[in-house]
Parts: C-alpha cells; sequence; structure tokens
C-alpha cells in the first residue's frame, strides 16, 4: 500500500497522485509539487488516503511543501507574463500564416517554461513558430494543440449550468460521455440540452450518470406494484434526485411521493 494525496493544476484538470512526503493534507489546500515540467502549485482535491501498489502507473512524484503568500503572489505574476506571453503568440501566428485559434498562455509556477494552447481543423507545423517563441521569451516553449472539449475548459466562461461550465467546476472525468448517459437521465435528444459550448455532449451528463444509474439499480420498474407505509400501490414515475418514487395508491387515485428506502417490492 502507499499513502497518496490527488492534486489538480488547473480548474477542471485531470487528478494527479502525489506523494504527501509526511505531510496530512487537506482537501482545498495547496501545495508545491515537482512535476515532470518542473515545479507547479496545485490543488489538493484528494486528502491522503492508501491505494494498492497495483493501482500505482509508475513511481510517485512527491509533494514539496505547502504553498504560502509568496507562491500565490508568484502565480499572479506568471499570470500577467503569459497575458503579455499570449500577444506575441498572436502576432507569430499570423506571421507565420497559420490558421490557429489561440486559447492559452500559461506560465509554469518555476517559470522554466511557458506552454501555448491552440485550436485548429487542420494538423499544422508549428517548430517555427514555437523556435521563435522560444527565442523572443528567452525560455523553453511548448506550443500544442487540443480538441473542443479542452479548448472550451481553457477558455473559461459560463454555459447551461451557470457562471461556471462543470468542466471548469469538477475534476476531468475519465469516463467517455456517450448518448445512453443522456437516455439514462430521460433527457430529451435536443442537441440544444445535451451539448455543451465546445459542440461536444456535456460533461454533465459524465458528472451526474452514476447518481441516475445507482437510483435505477436500486428502484422498482415503473408499473410494479409496492408496498409502502400507505399501503400498497403502484409505481408510475421516479424523483431521482429526491431518490424516491411517485406511486399511485392502490383504489384511492392518489399520487404520494414515496422514499426508496420505504418501498418493498411486491412479487406477488
Amino acid at each position: 500500500m502507499a499513502t497518496v494525496v490527488g492534486v489538480v493544476f488547473q480548474p477542471g484538470g485531470k487528478v494527479y497522485s502525489f506523494d504527501p512526503a509526511g505531510l496530512e493534507l487537506r482537501w482545498d489546500e495547496h501545495v508545491i509539487c515537482q512535476t515532470a515540467r518542473g515545479r507547479e502549485l496545485g490543488r489538493v482535491v484528494q486528502a491522503n488516503h492508501d491505494v494498492p501498489d497495483s493501482e500505482l502507473t509508475g513511481p510517485l512524484k512527491r509533494v514539496i511543501r505547502r504553498a504560502g503568500a509568496d507562491d500565490h503572489e508568484q502565480v499572479r505574476r506568471n499570470r500577467i507574463e503569459a497575458k503579455r506571453s499570449m500577444l506575441l503568440f498572436r502576432e507569430l501566428a499570423r506571421r507565420f500564416e497559420l490558421p490557429v485559434k489561440p486559447l492559452s498562455a500559461e506560465m509554469v509556477f518555476d517559470q522554466s517554461r511557458i506552454v501555448f494552447s491552440y485550436g485548429s481543423e487542420e494538423r499544422l507545423d508549428t517548430q517555427a513558430l514555437q523556435s521563435e517563441l522560444a527565442k523572443r521569451l528567452n525560455r523553453r516553449v511548448e506550443v500544442r494543440a487540443v480538441g473542443p472539449r479542452e479548448g472550451a475548459r481553457l477558455s473559461g466562461g459560463g454555459g447551461l449550468c451557470g457562471p461556471t461550465k462543470c468542466c471548469n467546476r469538477y475534476p476531468s472525468h475519465e469516463s467517455p460521455i456517450t448518448l445512453k448517459m443522456a437516455k439514462d437521465q430521460e433527457l430529451p435528444m435536443n442537441p440544444g440540452r445535451i451539448t455543451g459550448l465546445c459542440g461536444r455532449l456535456r460533461c454533465c451528463l459524465a458528472f451526474e450518470h452514476p447518481v441516475y444509474r445507482s437510483f435505477r439499480d436500486r428502484a422498482p420498474a415503473v408499473g410494479r406494484i409496492v408496498a409502502t407505509p400507505q399501503g400498497r400501490g403502484v409505481v408510475r414515475s421516479y424523483e431521482v434526485l429526491r431518490d424516491a418514487c411517485v406511486v399511485e395508491m392502490e383504489g384511492e387515485k392518489e399520487m404520494l411521493e414515496v422514499k426508496l428506502d420505504d418501498l418493498a417490492d411486491v412479487t406477488a
């Protein structure tokens, strides 16, 4: 068994496992970690917990220390520098006549490199652009193409879910997003309802699907006869978010909302 913590480095980013190096870390604490890109500031989203060695894909990198006020100030300065660098990225992209949609510029915490992300409908050779950026910025540069879903996350903003999109509010999900998830949640197959700003199926479908799947596994089917504290009845519909069924009571034509824990399936 190994003790690990889960850390994210961007809103909605992937959760990475790190060796806490003896620190007792809690949810939402900020830490400085050693990563493949250098030292970075991240946020703890999974406190210290044990995982089997078989689930680890390789040696764990370590949490160096908790982040302090000076570290947050460094991040603020890095963001200002990244915004300035994005202006140069746009200028050079036009000069090299590359059909790109600039999305973001991220300065790694220790300022060892800067990462530019862009969207494009075609595969591009950005080697000349990357070399010129590295020369002008005097640091290591990474230029990467991202898909529509990742591009929407990097751009931020709001959507149908509110002022903050789910892809920015929650750590990224591992499961592919499918139409079956929308059907399990009884959503209308209307693109305006199930498609996000990225033009892909909304992340909400994957985040909320386990709740609906768990409910379906426990709930009696619509049309089944059930016993309730008020008597027998027939399940007519579901109230998933309230963990309840709407039951039509026998002989009364009255509809009652009954919690799943108060229902018993009548087999005969």
